[in-house]
């Protein structure tokens, strides 16, 4: 009977370290899966907000040439042809709105980037504030069974301690 308990007690163990491994290793999992996701959405982030500030940077140097060189233009188509002045000058505030335009959109772009980046930081946390929160659970219901397992062991032992003491008495008798 002895061995039989000795040899319940170490099932019990057995199994449950295996659990207490189990959840070790998604904490160790779910660690450095964070460890990636917030090295790698940042800088995924941050390299797109600089391309696109690059690009605007790049698009209003040429934009500021492009006027440059109109301006020029301008000068001489005036200077020869003053009937086609006001067909010309339509025709910048066009290009020129156009261009204004889509250096807004590209703000706007960036705009709705950094608001996505920053989206995604709030869910990343969320995610892992839940994600701790399943392990903690995990934890307290390894932590509940373990007290119900070692209750058990009590009351066997109790009994095992009552029969023995009732075959004592019997011997003793």
């Amino acid at each position: 009977m002895e061995n039989n308990f000795q040899r319940i007690l170490d099932e019990r163990t057995r199994r449950m370290e295996e659990r207490l491994v189990s959840v070790q290793e998604k904490v160790e999992e779910l660690a450095v899966k964070f460890e990636e996701e917030r090295e790698t959405v940042p800088a995924a982030m941050e390299k797109t907000g600089q391309e696109l500030l690059h690009m605007v940077s790049t698009f209003q140097e040429e934009l500021a040439d492009e006027r440059f060189n109109r301006l020029n233009r301008e000068g001489r188509i005036l200077a020869q042809m003053d009937a086609h002045a006001s067909e010309i000058i339509t025709s910048i505030e066009y290009e020129t709105n156009q261009r204004e335009q889509i250096a807004n959109n590209l703000q706007e772009r960036i705009a709705t980037n950094e608001h996505l980046r920053a989206q995604n930081e709030r869910d990343i946390q969320d995610k892992i504030q839940s994600e701790l929160s399943d392990l903690r659970g995990m934890i307290d219901k390894e932590r509940q069974e373990r007290k119900m397992e070692d209750d058990e062991i009590v009351i066997a032992l109790n009994k095992y301690t009552k029969q023995l003491q009732s075959s004592l008495s019997v011997i003793s008798s």
